[in-house]
């Protein structure tokens, strides 16, 4: 009688490993689902250097900054920006205001241009293919 509970062990192991390899095999290939960054470039046409942050969902990340009568690139997660609509601000070191770009949706393989105009107000920010 001390065989029945090595067999039920046995057993048990055989049904883990068996169902292991049937969940494995129904997976297939891992594949990354994980969307590509978002390119932005942004021109300063403003004397005064800019702080450059994305904001999504209420949350504003800062960006880096760019110099004044300058540009930078930078990079925005794509997890935070496919499928929300986010906003682009510059705001003056030194200086008063700020900048916004309204409401963009980007989607996958686009990126976004962002000219900060020497009257705040009047910046724009596109968005397009990416080159």
């Amino acid at each position: 009688m001390r065989s029945h509970p090595v067999r039920t062990r046995v057993a048990l192991l055989f049904l883990l490993a068996t169902a292991a390899c049937v969940r494995h095999s129904q997976t297939g290939p891992e594949v990354d689902a994980r969307p590509e960054p978002i390119p932005v470039h942004v021109k300063n046409e403003n004397f005064l250097d800019m702080n450059i942050a994305v904001v999504v969902s209420g949350v504003s990340r800062r960006l880096g900054n760019v110099v004044g009568n300058g540009s930078g690139d930078f990079m925005i997660d794509g997890n935070l920006a496919i499928g929300q609509t986010l906003y682009l601000t510059a705001t003056p070191i030194g200086g008063r205001g700020q900048a916004t770009s309204g409401g963009l949706s980007v989607g996958p393989g686009q990126m976004i241009d962002f000219t900060v105009a020497s009257t705040l107000r009047q910046s724009v920010a596109t968005v397009h293919d990416a080159r």
